[in-house]
C-alpha cells in the first residue's frame, strides 16, 4: 500500500512536469501570425486568444507602417474597435480636408468628429478640425479657435502640440489685424 501511495505521488508530480508548454498567439511574431490567420482562423474561429493576438497585430502593423487595409481587416473580426475606426476616420478627414471646396472641408469636420469621438482623449482630430474650418473659410475665426483650444486640452505629442500652439498664434494675430482694419 506505501509503495501504491509513492508511486501515485510521484506519477502526480512527473507526468504534468513532462507536458510542453501551451504555446501563446501573442508569442508568435506579427509577420507570421497574419501570414497564417487565415487558416488558424478556420481551425479555432471561437478561440478569442487567437482572434485579440491577430487583432493586436494588424493594428501594430497598421500604425508601424501606415496601412490601413489592417484596420479594414481588424473591423472585419471587431465590428466596434475604436482603434481601427479612429484611424480609418482620420484618414477620410484627411483626404477630405486636401479638397478645395468648401463641402470637402465639411466632410472632413465630420470624418474628424467621428474620429474623436471614437478616442476621446486625442487632441489630434480636434487640430484637424481648426485647420479645416479655417480653410472652409477664412474669415471665421471662432470656430477655429474653439478646435485648437480643445485639442490643447487633451492629448498631443510634444511635436503636435507646438504646430498646435503655432497655428493658433498665427490665427489670432489674423483676427486681431482684420478687427484693427475694420475698426
Amino acid at each position: 500500500m506505501k509503495s501504491l501511495i509513492y508511486f501515485l505521488l510521484i506519477f502526480a508530480i512527473v507526468i504534468p512536469s513532462c507536458t510542453p508548454p501551451k504555446n501563446r498567439f501573442d508569442e508568435i511574431p506579427a509577420e507570421f501570425l497574419l501570414s497564417k490567420s487565415d487558416s488558424l482562423l478556420k481551425a479555432f474561429p471561437q478561440n478569442s486568444e487567437l482572434i485579440n493576438s491577430i487583432i493586436e497585430a494588424r493594428l501594430t502593423i497598421a500604425h508601424n507602417n501606415g496601412d490601413l487595409s489592417h484596420y479594414f481587416e481588424v473591423l472585419k473580426l471587431e465590428p466596434n474597435n475604436q482603434i481601427a475606426k479612429y484611424y480609418i476616420f482620420m484618414d477620410e478627414g484627411k483626404k477630405h480636408h486636401e479638397k478645395e471646396f468648401k463641402n470637402g472641408q465639411w466632410e472632413a469636420i465630420q470624418s474628424f468628429s467621428k474620429a474623436s469621438a471614437m478616442i476621446d482623449t486625442l487632441g489630434e482630430p480636434h487640430y484637424w478640425i481648426g485647420k479645416s474650418y479655417e480653410k472652409k473659410d477664412a474669415m471665421d475665426f471662432e470656430l477655429a479657435l474653439e478646435a485648437y483650444d480643445k485639442s490643447l486640452e487633451l492629448y498631443l505629442s510634444d511635436k503636435l502640440r507646438t504646430q498646435v500652439i503655432e497655428k493658433r498664434k498665427a490665427l489670432i494675430k489674423r483676427k486681431n489685424t482684420y478687427e484693427e482694419f475694420w475698426k
